[in-house]
């Protein structure tokens, strides 16, 4: 496969993809180097914040971070929307996502085994403002409201509420209806086995709602009614007529304050600190050794930046704006995309999961990495147990995304990509340029060095000098020595051809003339010696045949710049050239002439075109078989003419037919009398192309016995 100059330069050209190879593996190595120095900074900051909350004497103990009831503590989360009580769950959205779903493990009351299809609830616990908000999405597959004129609230589904206040009292409170609708609290008797309400309590409101599976109560309660400790339990009555309640399910058990549960909000103490301790574009979560959130401060989402540092970092682009535009699809190819400007999840979660909480309230610190559910975003998590004394009571977290590095680490790619599409075209152009300048240089040597040099070995032009010094003109240089000596060469062989005639006819001469005269002499020779003398007379001959071949071969050229074209009629010369010369010297051979009809005129020398079909001419007589006539066969238009000289005789080898015309080939196999050195077909391919002729040989296809020779001529002087 011939590969050029240019193809070289190009491919080697391809080298500077060792730039954005380069770019991509420091890339690599600053985003690896990054994120350990990023992990060690949010280790040592983990470190700080649990220091810091455990050199707090008894601040574990007000915030309730130790002997916790996973069963029955309630947590309170802080709501991201305001609550409209209108029996919807949809304003309670996203904490309604974290939902804590109460069935059999939490039965506080079952006249019979608890049946789930009977009852269930899940169930949100929240603030917003001054009021603590409760939803209840209770599946319940009878409903039975109280009766509008009894004094017995309980004896229908309802809700109790058990909640201890500021000074430390148990209360108890009823949520039951007659109907869908808004609902008020009843103020309910201390002692749980009395069922009968003391008074309504109005400061308690909300919203019953029936749906397909049972009902729906969004209620709020003022925090000024609430201490620390809270439980909510759901009744359900299926019998309307012993209304009777067949299970009771809750958090605890409303009715003993030592059952209640502990009511978990996030610590403003504890946020307070973090917030001095605040750390940008980071969030610091604290949890209790149940998991469950208890303080957090910060948030994931990058500051974002203004319209001057943006600005600012456009400067720092490679290549101008519309091209980083243009290139932003192979960008994507090679940078690892992620989502800048994501929305936060939750702002609270009640229990927080994720890789390592284990180990960090097992006493180990530990590194962790995770995805945010709904953005493509990483988040590096250091966790470090929280100590109160020598026991673990929680653990501290802090968060950051990587975005920044992934956005470092795709800037530096898209730096690399650019300087080489920039390194590509500054190159590549310089590159084909060379590449072209120097393809040309060598074209133009080539062609002058293929036009130097004619098909029948002849030089006839010479190569141009050239100013560069370099290689190429090196070569040019040595190629026009070499031509220069070349046609040196060729004038000394042609001229020693004259010389070696010239310098061999005076001794040949001689000899002849001292044979001829001892043949005088010896009056009465003995056969024999007459034998002698009459080889040594015929190898003379020979000897004077051969080198006036050589002679005409080698003087050809210059002889056929000095001929005397003219117009002639030359299908008559080849009639009388015919009876006068060739049948005459070939008595034994039987010559075919196909004349046309009419006069063929052609502008030549007629002396060297009866040369060219007289050495054709001895040709076919040599390969003739005996008995065969050899053919002549002349045609022609206003333009051309043809010419074809055939005999029937042993074909030409298939792979020779191109080469029989060059000088110095011979397919003679038979000694002859007359001396052949291959020069005849190479004289008659000269003179030919002297006249601006072609010619040809071939082996007819119909018979395979008959080898022709056909010469195609111009009749005009312009083509001459």
């Amino acid at each position: 496969m011939r590969i050029s100059l240019r193809l070289k330069l190009t491919l080697i050209s391809l080298l500077l993809l060792l730039i954005p190879l380069v770019g991509f593996r420091f890339s690599a190595m600053l985003q690896a180097n990054l994120l350990a120095s990023r992990e060690d900074a949010l280790m040592f900051t983990a470190k700080a914040v649990a220091t810091t909350l455990s050199n707090r004497p008894g601040l574990f103990d007000r915030e309730l971070f130790h002997s916790q009831d996973q069963q029955r503590d309630l947590y309170l989360f802080k709501l991201s929307n305001s609550i409209r009580l209108n029996g919807k769950a949809d304003d309670w959205q996203p904490e309604l996502q974290q939902s804590e779903q109460f069935g059999a493990k939490h039965v506080l009351v079952a006249v019979a085994p608890y049946n789930p299809d009977s009852l269930s609830f899940r169930h949100v616990l929240g603030q917003r403002g001054k009021y603590l908000y409760a939803l209840f999405l209770v599946h319940d597959d009878k409903r039975v409201y109280r009766h509008p004129n009894s004094l017995h609230p309980a004896k229908a589904d309802h809700i109790q509420i058990g909640i201890q206040n500021q000074e430390g009292e148990l209360h108890r409170y009823l949520l039951a209806t007659d109907k869908a609708g808004w609902i008020n609290g009843f103020l309910m008797d201390p002692d749980p086995d009395k069922m009968i309400p003391l008074a309504n309590e109005p400061r308690i409101q909300g919203v019953w709602a029936e749906t397909e599976e049972g009902y729906i109560v969004e209620m709020r309660i003022p925090l000024s009614m609430i201490g620390q400790r809270l439980a909510f339990a759901v009744a359900d009555v299926d019998d309307e007529k012993s209304r009777r309640i067949e299970s009771l399910i809750g958090t605890a058990d409303p009715g003993s304050i030592g059952e209640l549960g502990w009511l978990l909000a996030p610590s403003k103490n504890i946020e307070t600190l973090l917030e001095k301790l605040d750390q940008p574009h980071s969030r610091i979560r604290v949890v209790d050794d149940n998991r469950r959130v208890r303080a957090h401060f910060g948030s994931l989402q990058t500051e974002t930046m203004d319209e001057n540092q943006a600005e600012d970092n456009s400067g720092l682009n490679a290549l101008p704006g519309w091209i980083n535009r243009r290139l932003a699809p192979v960008y994507r190819l090679f940078t690892e995309a992620f989502t800048e400007n994501f929305i936060p999840p939750v702002n609270q979660a009640k229990q927080l999961d994720i890789q390592g909480i284990e180990e960090g309230l097992a006493g180990k610190s530990s590194i962790t990495h995770y995805q945010l559910p709904d953005a493509r975003v990483e988040v590096m998590a250091a966790i470090t147990p929280l100590l109160d004394g020598e026991k673990v009571v929680g653990a501290v977290v802090v968060e950051q995304t990587t975005n920044s590095i992934l956005a470092l680490k795709n800037k530096m790619i898209e730096e690399s990509i650019g300087l080489t599409v920039m390194a590509f075209v500054v190159v590549g152009l310089g590159l084909l340029f060379f590449a072209s300048r120097i393809s040309s240089r060598i074209r133009r040597l080539r062609n002058q060095a293929a036009t130097a040099i004619s098909e029948d070995g002849r030089i006839v032009a010479t190569i141009e000098q050239t100013r560069a010094r370099d290689e190429i003109g090196d070569l040019a240089g040595t190629l026009a020595t070499m031509l220069a000596q070349l046609r040196e060469q060729n004038e000394y062989r042609e001229k020693m051809a004259d010389n070696l005639e010239h310098e061999m006819r005076t001794p040949l001469a001689g000899i002849s003339a001292s044979l001829k005269n001892l043949e005088k002499e010896i009056h009465t020779p003995e056969k024999q010696i007459k034998e002698y003398i009459n080889w040594a007379l015929r190898d003379v001959q020979r000897m004077e045949s051969l080198l006036t071949a050589i002679r005409d071969a080698t003087s050809l050229q210059e002889a056929l710049e000095h001929d005397f074209p003219e117009d002639f009629d030359l299908a008559a010369a080849l009639a009388i050239w015919l009876e006068r010369g060739w049948q005459a010297s070939y008595p034994h051979v039987s010559f075919h002439y196909q004349a046309p009809e009419e006069s063929i005129v052609i502008y030549g020398d007629p002396d060297r075109l009866r040369q060219m079909i007289e050495k054709l001419i001895d040709n076919a007589v040599s390969f003739h078989t005996p008995e065969t006539p050899v053919t002549l066969d002349l045609s022609g238009d206003k333009n051309s003419l043809e010419m074809r000289i055939c005999n029937q005789g042993p074909p030409i080898a298939p792979d020779m037919l191109g080469q029989i015309f060059n000088s110095m080939v011979s397919l003679r196999t038979q000694k002859e009398t007359i001396p052949h050195l291959g020069l005849g077909l190479y004289i008659v391919r000269t003179i030919v192309e002297h006249h601006q002729g072609t010619i040809r040989a071939e082996n007819v296809q119909n018979d395979g016995k008959t080898v022709c020779f056909i010469i195609t001529l111009p009749r005009t002087s312009e083509n001459c």
